[in-house]
């Protein structure tokens, strides 16, 4: 949709930017595209030629959906086809739309101006693919330059008869998004934007949207053939998808984390079947390839597989010093705490180094970091490490705050507190900690009790003056919740 696209480009953000390819085939795909970009945005019928066999098949559909869609099937529609079918509806008698065979038909949306290319301009130019990924026949497009971190897909063209033909179906996901968004925006209703939007489309006074709901030609069988002919409008993301492993192969590290989080999460299933052995292989090359994200999640996935094993530890450090190297995810910098606090990976227990990588993890943005920090300063089993007075002021923030606090945080509180030998407070918030652990649903019924005798031992020690220094390592209670 021409009036839509230019808006489009405006930030539809998709993946990474991706290693380039042959630039031979790269060049003769631009080459196709350019010149139906040219054509089309000057609304010449010879732009039709330039579409692949699936687009006229397309146009055919939306030909057959102005003449028989029930108005539920209409709404089925993206938005993008939508407004074609209504522009077909507002301007063609259902006779004269019938006579027309698929080209025909992709010959009037291109001459009215509505599909195609904008014209562009000083500001914003006609539209160019900046990249290209080739697979095949299949040619993936980008419509913006790559940036460090990201890139734009654009339209999809085939190779058929030797000739790289553009796939006008390919970019209907992206254009109906676009509008959506739009008509969201507005705040004028789905309907009122729509009819705003063809009444600009036809220059001519909003149609009412009611009046082109209605089936121009009544034909039961036909509704039912438009459902069997219905395009697959997953399409799209199937060809990007085939690009990013494309890229993944030849060892693009963004492209390998992509393809590693949905194998290992299984998050789109439908198009990358879950395969968490697979996933973490390719989460491992990214890490290894210098990608911060890949290596905070094949970290993650590594303990976790492992049960948080001394092997699963050790293997997942590498991974691990790489997110937090790069700062890329908060939580990394607090696993660089944990393995200093518990002495992990054959590293010696050190508390000021865990309290400085919870610092880190402060800084940038970790909600728990400041309980992680107030907690190996006051309980830190290292002689001569141990900083309860730091501790009690890190805490005063907490303090303040004791309504809103959790049952974690209390009980850090009253580790500070007991560690500073204010043990009446101690007994106050670890009381009140163990209250609200207790009526934490989120607690499993197997955790609560060992979490329960814990912090009932160091609300004995509060009690009888005593403060409390840690007696046990995280990743042992990690280990047994995994067995």
């Amino acid at each position: 949709m021409r009036k839509w696209l230019t808006g489009w480009l405006a930030g539809w953000l998709v993946v990474p930017a991706l290693a380039a390819q042959d630039p031979a085939a790269m060049n003769e795909v631009s080459r196709a595209w350019d010149r139906y970009a040219a054509l089309s945005s000057q609304e010449k019928a010879e732009s039709v030629d330039l579409l692949a066999a699936s687009s006229l098949v397309h146009f055919g559909f939306l030909r057959d959906m102005a003449l028989y869609a029930s108005p539920d099937q209409l709404r089925r529609l993206p938005s993008g086809d939508r407004i074609v079918v209504y522009l077909l509806r507002a301007t063609q008698q259902p006779a004269a739309l019938k006579a027309m065979d698929n080209r025909a038909v992709a010959r009037l949306c291109m001459v009215e101006g509505w599909s195609g290319v904008d014209e562009g301009n000083d500001e914003r130019p006609i539209l160019s693919l900046s990249n290209v990924t080739v697979i095949d026949d299949l040619a993936v497009g980008e419509v913006a330059p790559p940036t460090e971190s990201q890139f734009q897909f654009g339209p999809v063209l085939v190779r058929e008869d030797g000739q790289w033909r553009y796939r006008y179906e390919s970019m209907m996901p992206d254009v109906s998004a676009f509008m959506d968004q739009a008509f969201k925006q507005s705040a004028l209703g789905d309907v009122r934007s729509m009819e705003l939007a063809l009444a600009n489309m036809l220059e001519d006074e909003a149609p009412s949207l009611a009046l082109l709901d209605r089936t121009p030609l009544d034909d039961a069988a036909m509704r039912t053939r438009l459902n069997e002919a219905w395009p697959d409008y997953a399409a799209p993301l199937r060809w990007r998808l085939r690009a990013v492993r494309s890229k993944a192969e030849a060892g693009d590290g963004f492209a390998q984390f992509v393809i590693g989080a949905l194998q290992y999460g299984g998050g789109m299933a439908q198009f990358v079947p879950k395969n968490t052995a697979e996933g973490l292989t390719w989460l491992e090359k990214a890490s290894e390839g210098g990608h911060g994200q890949a290596a905070w999640l094949a970290s993650v996935a590594i303990t976790e597989e492992g049960k948080y094993s001394d092997d699963a530890m050790q293997r997942a450090l590498p991974h691990v010093k790489r997110a937090a190297a790069q700062g890329v995810e908060p939580q990394a910098l607090l696993a660089m705490a944990q393995y200093h606090h518990d002495g992990l990976a054959g590293m010696a227990r050190d508390c000021q180094q865990a309290e400085e990588w919870a610092a880190r993890a402060e800084e940038a943005g970790a909600k728990q970091a400041r309980n992680e920090r107030v907690w190996i300063l006051a309980t830190c089993p290292v002689p001569g490490q141990r900083e309860a007075g730091r501790a009690l002021e890190l805490a005063q923030f907490m303090i303040q705050r004791k309504d809103e606090l959790g049952w974690h945080e209390l009980d850090t509180v009253a580790a500070a507190l007991a560690a500073s030998g204010d043990f009446t407070r101690a007994v106050q918030f670890q009381t009140l900690a163990i209250e609200k652990m207790t009526a934490d649903a989120d607690v499993s019924k197997d955790a609560r009790g060992p979490i329960q005798k814990r912090m009932k031992a160091r609300l004995g020690k509060y009690r009888s003056g005593h403060d409390y220094v840690v007696d046990y390592r995280a990743i042992d209670e990690m280990r047994a919740s995994r067995h």
